[in-house]
């Protein structure tokens, strides 16, 4: 099908998208890679009457590898963002931008646009919520920084003001120390996953010093399992460890039944996620190279 008719405008500033944004109200729409809102305005399932085209906007698509924060511009596409020096320094985020979808979608979409529309099922949410990641936002009222936690208030609703755009990711360096992974298992690939983690975990020899892990597509919102460090801390990192923290997160995802699976099923693959993250980390601490964090099952 084709999309009902619409206004265009490309800006050059994110204050200008936000003046655009409020001036057209309900009925406008802002444009990054379009992954998402292009193929909704085919089936009209949304029918905006003004895009607001964001790709003129320069330097919203770098990302920078500081001391103390990775920041990375909202308009930054996945498949940029995969192969940053900030992902090959840190697995972690490697593997979550390069597992997304296939090489179209990763060559068009953004970081910014995933955030923002906050599909519970998508992948850079559960990673950034996991890491403590923030968002700087950008209105009519200036600029703010909120967290990634806050802004992903509930599924498809972003905590934005009227008029407000995410302009920027930044991810606290601390929050990566040590070894990372994200996993996730899916129908294939363009698909979004049926269930997703997040682990990245920092290790005294073979204690664990703090880990942090998370979940994708097991709720209405990413979900970041703060408990399981109380789990982990001053524990040996083995396949024990992997078993109690992923019975926990059995118990602590809120899945719903639908057509990738029923409740139950997706219980039993938090816990299989827990235990294929800790490999995955193992296999990397003992040096050998992983790429297979995202599996296909259709």
């Amino acid at each position: 099908m084709y999309p009902s008719r619409f206004d265009y405008i490309k800006v050059a500033s994110f204050s200008e998208a936000s003046a655009a944004l409020i001036d057209g109200g309900s009925d406008a729409k802002l444009m990054a890679g379009g992954q998402t809102l292009i193929p909704m305005m085919k089936l009209r399932l949304l029918a905006p009457k003004l895009l607001i085209d964001l790709t003129g906007i320069q330097g919203a698509d770098e990302v920078t590898l500081g001391d103390d924060l990775i920041e990375i511009g909202a308009l930054t596409r996945h498949g940029v963002a995969g192969k940053s020096e900030a992902a090959k320094t840190f697995a972690i985020i490697q593997d979550c931008a390069l597992g997304i979808a296939d090489v179209q979608v990763r060559n068009m979409g953004t970081i910014g646009g995933s955030i923002a529309e906050a599909d519970p099922c998508a992948c850079w949410p559960a990673l950034l919520t996991t890491l403590d990641a923030v968002a700087l936002c950008e209105g009519s009222e200036g600029t703010r920084v909120q967290p990634i936690r806050t802004l992903l208030a509930d599924a498809y609703t972003p905590a934005l003001a009227m008029g407000e755009i995410i302009t920027r990711i930044a991810i606290p360096r601390e929050s990566l120390d040590g070894f990372g992974t994200f996993v996730a298992f899916k129908r294939s690939a363009p698909a979004y996953p049926t269930a997703s983690c997040a682990l990245q975990v920092n290790l005294d020899g073979d204690i664990v010093r703090s880990l942090r892990i998370g979940f994708g597509c097991l709720g209405l919102t990413a979900l970041p399992f703060d408990a399981a460090n109380e789990f982990a801390a001053g524990k040996v990192f083995d396949a024990a460890l992997a078993k109690l923290i992923g019975d926990a997160a059995s118990h602590f995802v809120e899945p719903l039944s639908d057509n990738k699976g029923s409740e139950a099923y997706k219980r039993n693959l938090a816990r299989g996620l827990v235990i294929r993250a800790f490999d995955v980390i193992a296999r990397r601490r003992a040096g050998i190279e992983v790429r297979d964090t995202h599996h296909y099952y259709g």
